[in-house]
């Protein structure tokens, strides 16, 4: 177990043995304090008046505002549109085709690759 009582005895001698040193390093260290106190007092005031000397201007209207130009959008495209739930009969024909056997096949063979290669040795 640690003895409390035999190291503040320890820690009383050497104080007192050092006593000239204790008392510089004190002051040394209250100097400081008072110092960071002071600056930080000091730059808060800077800070304050800088706020009020950086507030924007306000903005005068005395001419009506000019849109830049931008380039234009070319007939026939469409920026918005309303989809539908289900696709129509020729949407269906046109867009959507069924998968022939050896593109399925060809497909379930790159997913076990895949699968493998994920998986490895694993049991």
């Amino acid at each position: 177990m640690v003895d409390f009582q035999q190291i503040s005895e320890k820690i009383q001698n050497f104080l007192q043995e050092n006593a000239k040193k204790t008392i510089i390093v004190c002051a040394l260290l209250i100097l400081m304090v008072l110092c960071a106190i002071i600056s930080l007092c000091a730059g808060n005031s800077k800070t304050k008046e800088k706020q009020k000397v950086a507030e924007e201007p306000k903005l005068v209207l005395d001419q009506p505002l000019q849109i830049p130009s931008a380039p234009s959008i070319p007939d026939g495209y469409i920026t918005t549109r309303k989809t539908e739930k289900k696709w129509s009969q020729k949407e269906i024909e046109k867009w959507f085709t069924l998968p022939d056997e050896g593109e399925v096949e060809k497909l379930s063979e790159s997913n076990d690759r895949i699968i493998n290669d994920i998986i490895g040795a694993a049991p």
